[in-house]
Protein backbone atom coordinates (compact mmCIF):
# COMPACT_ATOMS: atom_id res chain seq x y z
CA UNK A 1 0.00 0.00 0.00
CA UNK A 2 2.82 2.40 0.89
CA UNK A 3 4.55 1.69 -2.40
CA UNK A 4 1.40 2.60 -4.30
CA UNK A 5 1.11 5.84 -2.34
CA UNK A 6 4.72 6.75 -3.14
CA UNK A 7 4.17 6.16 -6.86
CA UNK A 8 0.99 8.25 -6.70
CA UNK A 9 2.90 11.12 -4.98
CA UNK A 10 5.62 10.98 -7.61
CA UNK A 11 3.03 11.40 -10.34
CA UNK A 12 1.10 14.10 -8.49
CA UNK A 13 4.25 16.14 -7.75
CA UNK A 14 6.65 15.04 -10.49
CA UNK A 15 4.48 15.53 -13.56
CA UNK A 16 3.49 19.14 -12.74
CA UNK A 17 7.12 19.98 -11.91
CA UNK A 18 8.24 18.49 -15.21
CA UNK A 19 5.58 20.46 -17.08
CA UNK A 20 6.71 23.69 -15.39
CA UNK A 21 10.37 22.89 -16.14
CA UNK A 22 9.86 22.31 -19.88
CA UNK A 23 9.60 26.03 -20.79
CA UNK A 24 12.66 26.77 -18.65
CA UNK A 25 14.61 24.02 -20.43
CA UNK A 26 13.48 25.36 -23.81
CA UNK A 27 14.96 28.75 -22.87
CA UNK A 28 18.09 27.81 -20.93
CA UNK A 29 19.45 24.85 -22.93
CA UNK A 30 19.94 26.89 -26.15
CA UNK A 31 21.41 29.80 -24.15
CA UNK A 32 23.91 27.44 -22.51
CA UNK A 33 24.77 25.90 -25.86
CA UNK A 34 25.26 29.35 -27.45
CA UNK A 35 27.47 30.53 -24.56
CA UNK A 36 29.58 27.36 -24.79
CA UNK A 37 30.08 27.81 -28.55
CA UNK A 38 31.00 31.47 -27.99
CA UNK A 39 33.55 30.49 -25.34
CA UNK A 40 35.02 27.73 -27.54
CA UNK A 41 35.52 30.28 -30.32
CA UNK A 42 37.37 32.63 -27.93
CA UNK A 43 39.42 29.70 -26.59
CA UNK A 44 40.35 28.68 -30.12
CA UNK A 45 41.45 32.27 -30.81
CA UNK A 46 43.51 32.17 -27.58
CA UNK A 47 45.28 29.02 -28.81
CA UNK A 48 45.98 30.59 -32.20
CA UNK A 49 47.28 33.85 -30.71
CA UNK A 50 49.56 31.99 -28.30
CA UNK A 51 51.21 29.71 -30.86
CA UNK A 52 54.61 28.60 -29.64
CA UNK A 53 53.96 29.17 -25.93
CA UNK A 54 55.24 26.65 -23.41
CA UNK A 55 53.80 26.06 -19.95
CA UNK A 56 55.09 24.27 -16.87
CA UNK A 57 52.12 23.48 -14.62
CA UNK A 58 52.28 22.46 -10.99
CA UNK A 59 49.97 22.51 -8.02
CA UNK A 60 49.98 23.16 -4.29
CA UNK A 61 50.77 19.60 -3.24
CA UNK A 62 52.78 20.07 -0.07
CA UNK A 63 55.54 17.55 -0.67
CA UNK A 64 56.41 18.88 -4.13
CA UNK A 65 55.61 22.59 -4.28
CA UNK A 66 58.65 23.82 -2.36
CA UNK A 67 61.02 21.58 -4.30
CA UNK A 68 59.59 22.77 -7.63
CA UNK A 69 59.81 26.43 -6.62
CA UNK A 70 63.33 26.10 -5.21
CA UNK A 71 64.95 23.65 -7.63
CA UNK A 72 63.00 23.31 -10.87
CA UNK A 73 61.51 26.70 -11.79
CA UNK A 74 64.80 28.62 -11.37
CA UNK A 75 66.40 26.20 -13.86
CA UNK A 76 63.72 26.59 -16.55
CA UNK A 77 64.38 28.88 -19.50
CA UNK A 78 62.53 32.16 -19.92
CA UNK A 79 60.64 30.55 -22.82
CA UNK A 80 58.62 28.47 -20.36
CA UNK A 81 55.65 30.10 -18.64
CA UNK A 82 54.63 29.01 -15.16
CA UNK A 83 51.07 27.96 -14.32
CA UNK A 84 50.35 27.35 -10.66
CA UNK A 85 47.17 25.60 -9.60
CA UNK A 86 46.41 26.81 -6.08
CA UNK A 87 43.58 24.49 -5.16
CA UNK A 88 41.07 25.14 -7.94
CA UNK A 89 42.36 28.64 -8.63
CA UNK A 90 44.68 29.01 -11.63
CA UNK A 91 47.50 31.50 -11.11
CA UNK A 92 49.18 32.56 -14.33
CA UNK A 93 50.01 35.61 -16.41
CA UNK A 94 47.40 34.37 -18.89
CA UNK A 95 43.61 34.49 -18.83
CA UNK A 96 42.61 32.22 -15.94
CA UNK A 97 39.45 31.05 -17.69
CA UNK A 98 41.40 29.89 -20.75
CA UNK A 99 44.15 28.30 -18.68
CA UNK A 100 41.53 26.49 -16.62
CA UNK A 101 39.96 25.20 -19.84
CA UNK A 102 43.37 24.03 -21.03
CA UNK A 103 43.97 22.18 -17.76
CA UNK A 104 40.51 20.59 -17.94
CA UNK A 105 41.17 19.36 -21.47
CA UNK A 106 44.50 17.65 -20.74
CA UNK A 107 44.66 14.44 -22.75
CA UNK A 108 47.68 12.87 -21.10
CA UNK A 109 46.89 13.85 -17.53
CA UNK A 110 48.53 11.75 -14.88
CA UNK A 111 48.82 14.21 -11.99
CA UNK A 112 51.06 17.24 -11.71
CA UNK A 113 53.57 18.53 -12.64
CA UNK A 114 52.49 18.75 -16.25
CA UNK A 115 53.77 20.32 -19.44
CA UNK A 116 51.65 22.05 -22.07
CA UNK A 117 52.61 23.64 -25.36
CA UNK A 118 50.55 25.38 -28.00
CA UNK A 119 51.39 24.53 -31.58
CA UNK A 120 49.30 25.29 -34.68
CA UNK A 121 46.21 26.17 -32.65
CA UNK A 122 46.34 22.94 -30.65
CA UNK A 123 47.22 22.21 -27.05
CA UNK A 124 49.74 19.39 -26.62
CA UNK A 125 50.40 18.10 -23.13
CA UNK A 126 52.55 15.63 -21.24
CA UNK A 127 52.58 14.54 -17.63
CA UNK A 128 55.99 14.58 -16.00
CA UNK A 129 54.71 13.27 -12.69
CA UNK A 130 56.69 10.01 -12.69
CA UNK A 131 60.05 11.50 -13.69
CA UNK A 132 59.55 14.30 -11.19
CA UNK A 133 58.84 11.97 -8.29
CA UNK A 134 61.85 9.85 -9.27
CA UNK A 135 63.94 12.96 -8.61
CA UNK A 136 62.08 13.93 -5.46
CA UNK A 137 61.84 10.50 -3.80
CA UNK A 138 64.73 8.56 -5.30
CA UNK A 139 67.24 11.42 -5.52
CA UNK A 140 67.77 10.90 -9.25
CA UNK A 141 69.72 13.64 -11.04
CA UNK A 142 67.75 16.76 -11.90
CA UNK A 143 69.61 17.36 -15.19
CA UNK A 144 67.88 14.48 -17.02
CA UNK A 145 64.51 15.79 -15.90
CA UNK A 146 65.29 19.28 -17.18
CA UNK A 147 66.47 17.76 -20.48
CA UNK A 148 63.11 15.96 -20.79
CA UNK A 149 61.31 19.26 -20.30
CA UNK A 150 63.43 21.06 -22.91
CA UNK A 151 63.03 18.15 -25.33
CA UNK A 152 59.24 18.27 -25.02
CA UNK A 153 59.26 21.99 -25.78
CA UNK A 154 61.88 21.62 -28.55
CA UNK A 155 64.27 23.93 -26.69
CA UNK A 156 68.05 23.66 -26.85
Amino acid sequence: MRKLRDIFLIFIIGIPLFIVAIPLMIVFIPIGHFNRKKFEKKYSKFLTENHGKNFFCYNNRKNSRKYIEDNIIPNLTDEIEIVYLNGKKVESDYNAEFMSEALNKLKNYSRFPHLMKIRNGKLIDKSINNPFYNILNLNKPRNEFLKQINLFFDLN
